[in-house]
């Protein structure tokens, strides 16, 4: 199925978007003062970002399938797995902003992994039907949950 570029960016600011929200939020608990959320937010959306990039490199090596659209392609499927995330963030701010729940880091790491794993499946009906690469998707997820995580516990550290 072939996407306009305008509905490809439209996806990728989508998520990004999210991301930025999630951080936000798990930055209002982190950090202490407008400045430190502001920051957390900041390196936030730099580390997911740079995970995303890294998860459509990953991608891209993994999928014979995709290497003909480039990286293009695997970004591509990268940003329609990962618009899994945008009700994980709805919750997210339901809950706490209605609800007053500090759920925002389970939240990011579920919406993670299943992005991860809807990232696999985006691959698996793009041609590769192996379910190998579901596998890859997964753990390069996996590693971006991980990253965030230690991110968190390094700000937090830091932020004191």
């Amino acid at each position: 199925m072939d996407r306009s570029q305008g509905e490809r960016i439209a996806a990728v600011l989508a998520v990004l978007a999210c991301f930025a929200v999630l951080a936000w939020l798990n930055g209002r608990y982190v950090g202490s003062g407008a400045g430190q959320v502001a920051t957390y937010t900041l390196l936030g959306l730099l580390l997911a970002i740079a995970c995303l990039a890294g998860l459509a490199g990953l991608v891209l090596a993994a999928s014979p399938s995709l290497r003909p659209a480039g990286y293009r392609g695997a970004l591509d499927a990268v940003s329609r797995g990962f618009l899994i995330v945008i009700p994980f963030t709805a919750l997210a701010l339901l809950a706490d902003l209605a609800f007053g729940w500090n759920a925002a880091t389970a939240f990011v790491q579920a919406a993670i992994m299943t992005s991860g794993a809807a990232v696999g499946v985006e691959v698996m009906r793009g041609g590769d039907k192996k379910l190998r690469y579901l596998a890859v998707c997964t753990a390069g997820a996996f590693a971006f949950s991980m990253a965030w995580i230690g991110f968190s516990a390094l700000f937090t550290k830091a932020a004191g």
